[in-house]
């Protein structure tokens, strides 16, 4: 689908900063509007060149990007960036509302904020922004993204949910570990992930591939898990983009690697996951991907050599793991923090961990809903979760377990305009799954019934 972009400059009235204050280089917007009816899902892209010149905490510049609409704040994201560095940093925002009401276009701001998110000044400012109106899927409340195989749905996931990529992961569709490390990496540059089998390319990542076109596409994983055949096969469908492959000997060599390439925020965390099995592995990736940190891979008793090596080279003073000591041994955790503070999700089973995880996610009405017994469609889920804010919910095939419904109704909670996302077909989550959730919203009003702004003259807030 296609995508509208505008070249930024810096409204000139706004140019009047601090001395000591973030400095906006460049920006660009691409955004899209799919509408159904009177349904309207509004996606932004904001890549942004800035420099950190003020020590907001831990050494790092802070900024927020926003999206308005008649007045009402509708997505916001604050950035980071490390001080005396210049960055390209990505940020996503998006929303479902109703289609025709208020001022025309959207409002995007991007600000400079102190270490309280406090605003110190205006950097750049579009109102109205047009976004391109497309035909295509928009729900109120739950929409389901699932194809007939997990390579399918990794696709669908990247063609609903990724206006534009520069850069794509492509990892193996048959294991979970390259998948989990890759996904807060993936989130990080802006990057869907999509999934292939061994021998090669199929024809759904093949589409996709074409229809964003980035210009470089990263192939996670060894030779074993990834053959030449899959690089040589995006390299036919995209002859004029940069080709890699990032892997090591085995998936805790991999990981280590991945871990190299996250850049951190202000936050210094490290989270670890069991190499050998994967449940309770899943949702912890979303929280990485969240914090902007890497995740490493150990064995239940001991520390591989590769992530040994890579945690020697991390800064972190907080490390996060999630499951059990049968999935990872006291004895083994202390060794991967090495005297900072640990913290253990670990419930009564997987669905239990999951909603302990899930409980970290602040309440922002986005909530991905993808099977427990299985991995794929949770991991491909997880970049698209971190660009939205949503958090990672995972359910058996056929219920929602009572802790995390409990958790997907709180983060949904008061929320004008909320979306549960089903990832996977009806064998991966029943349709009894979606009307246990519909069960969320029967006390709600319907959509057209619920607060939205009147018609104003402009989109951000009017001073």
């Amino acid at each position: 689908m296609a995508a509208s972009v505008l070249s930024g400059g810096v409204l000139a009235s706004l140019l009047v900063q601090p001395a000591q204050a973030a400095v906006l280089e460049d920006y660009e917007i691409a955004g899209v509007q799919f509408v159904n009816d009177d349904c309207s899902r509004n996606e932004y892209a904001v890549t942004t060149t800035i420099t950190g010149d003020t020590d907001d905490g831990a050494g790092f510049d802070r900024f927020r990007v926003q999206v308005w609409d008649d007045g009402v704040l509708k997505d916001q994201r604050v950035r980071e960036v490390a001080v005396g560095t210049t960055m390209d940093v990505y940020t996503f925002l998006s929303f479902v509302g109703l289609y025709g009401t208020g001022a025309p276009g959207v409002g995007v701001l991007i600000e400079d904020v102190d270490g309280a998110d406090n605003t110190v000044s205006y950097l750049a400012v579009e109102d109205p922004f047009f976004p391109e109106d497309v035909d295509g899927a928009c729900s109120f409340d739950i929409e389901r993204i699932g194809g007939p195989s997990r390579i399918e749905t990794a696709a669908m996931l990247s063609e609903q949910k990724f206006v534009k990529a520069d850069t794509v992961l492509i990892a193996t569709a048959r294991s979970y570990p390259d998948a989990l490390a890759a996904a807060p990496w993936a989130a990080q540059l802006g990057a869907p992930l999509l999934l292939s089998n061994p021998g090669g390319l199929a024809p759904a990542a093949v589409a996709e591939l074409q229809r964003l076109q980035p210009s470089r596409v990263v192939v996670v994983g060894g030779t074993m898990a990834l053959g030449q055949d899959v690089l040589d096969d995006v390299q036919a469908t995209l002859p004029g983009a940069t080709v890699e492959r990032l892997g090591g000997g085995d998936r805790y060599a991999t990981s280590a690697l991945i871990a190299q390439q996250v850049v951190q925020d202000s936050s210094a965390e490290v989270f670890v996951a069991s190499g050998q099995d994967f449940p309770d592995a899943l949702v912890l990736s979303a929280l990485a991907a969240r914090q902007q940190a890497p995740l490493v891979l150990l064995r239940q008793d001991s520390v591989p050599g590769p992530t040994a090596g890579v945690l020697a080279t991390l800064d972190y003073d907080a490390l996060y793991a999630a499951g059990g000591t049968l999935v990872l041994s006291d004895d083994v955790l202390d060794a991967a923090a090495d005297g900072v503070p640990v913290t253990r999700y670990a419930g009564g089973d997987r669905y239990e961990t999951a909603a302990l995880v899930l409980a970290q996610f602040p309440a922002e009405g986005k909530v991905m809903v993808a099977t427990g017994a299985d991995f794929p469609d949770s991991l491909t889920a997880v970049p698209v979760a971190a660009r939205t804010g949503a958090g990672v919910a995972l359910t058996r095939p056929d219920a929602v377990p009572a802790a995390v419904l409990t958790e997907i109704g709180r983060l949904i909670d008061e929320v004008s305009f909320p979306l549960i996302t089903i990832v996977g077909g009806t064998l991966a989550v029943n349709p009894s799954v979606e009307t246990q959730l519909q069960g969320l919203f029967e006390d709600a009003a319907a959509p057209t019934s619920r607060a939205a702004a009147g018609r104003t003259d402009g989109n951000l807030p009017q001073e």
